[in-house]
């Protein structure tokens, strides 16, 4: 099956390399071999299939993941990223085929992979796991640089790093992970605001001039009303309950140490408000050189 398969990879390598082509003929032809690689078994990395054939077939399923994610296609990657692990950790680690130079790639984009969907436990697990040469790749420093930058609340930096993507497949998972930062930003802005300008939400969310479209479909997701007049976006109530009534009441406390302490919990806007104020000055900062 050797030179069968070979010629199949050699063509398929040609179509997923072609500037511009065609992505439906790359997504074909993958189809077509997926189906072949688990005929012959071959998708399931058998240590006793010709090591050939087992190179191959790992250079498919690499194609396929890279492809998936150019597709935009998550579903599809974790399939073919899944399919690779026993080619890495079982026949690689054997020295029963020679180590995959798209290796370093792969791992990079696993780790991310893991990141933009917040499986941080997975993640850390599996960067345990890296000898400090591949942590010293600049396919693999790149996802580890962002959970640093995350974990430091430096959203800037995870912002940035979208404009040094090692590669095209990076880009479709970094901009989750901005979609998942995002989200974390928002809801501290809910938690201290009654209400903010669009553009202050811009800048704070990291919206560049132009991507208002993208800002406001944002925002409906959330539930923010835009005022056309004012173009000021108004945010739902706060349902959080009062932390400090909440911890006496079950207690027993009297009616008097109850009343004093209603409206001194956590109540909407504080402290929150101490927190997101300087990181609004400074997003605003940062427009200015972005």
């Amino acid at each position: 099956m050797s030179a069968e398969l070979q010629q199949s990879l050699s063509e398929l390598q040609q179509a997923f390399d072609a500037q511009g082509g065609d992505k439906a003929e790359v997504s074909q032809k993958l189809a077509k071999l997926k189906l072949e690689l688990a005929q012959s078994g071959l998708y399931f990395a058998p240590p006793t299939a010709d090591p050939q054939d087992l190179v191959a077939a790992r250079s498919i399923l690499e194609i396929g993941a890279f492809h998936a994610l150019r597709q935009g296609n998550l579903k599809s990657y974790a399939a073919y990223n899944f399919a690779l692990q026993p080619f890495y950790s079982n026949l690689e680690s054997e020295s029963i085929i020679p180590a995959s130079p798209n290796r370093p790639v792969t791992l990079g984009l696993h780790l991310l992979a893991l990141l933009s969907e917040g499986l941080l436990t997975e993640f850390h697990t599996l960067v345990e796991t890296l000898k400090v040469e591949q942590l010293n790749d600049v396919f693999v420093r790149l996802p580890v640089d962002l959970e640093r930058w995350l974990m430091e609340g430096a959203y800037n930096k995870v912002y940035r790093a979208r404009d040094r993507v090692p590669r095209e497949e990076f880009g479709f998972l970094l901009e989750r992970l901005m979609g998942t930062v995002r989200g974390q930003i928002a809801a501290t802005i809910e938690s201290s605001y009654p209400s903010l300008p669009l553009s202050s939400a811009a800048t704070l969310l990291f919206f560049k001039a132009g991507e208002t479209s993208a800002l406001t479909a944002f925002a409906n997701e959330r539930g923010w009303v835009l005022s056309p007049s004012t173009q000021t976006f108004t945010f739902p109530k706060s349902t959080r309950p009062d932390i400090a009534l909440a911890a006496v009441e079950p207690s027993g406390a009297s009616s008097a140490a109850v009343d004093a302490l209603k409206g001194k919990g956590v109540m909407r806007g504080v402290p929150m408000v101490s927190m997101v104020g300087p990181a609004l000055k400074l997003a605003q900062q940062l427009e200015t050189i972005v």
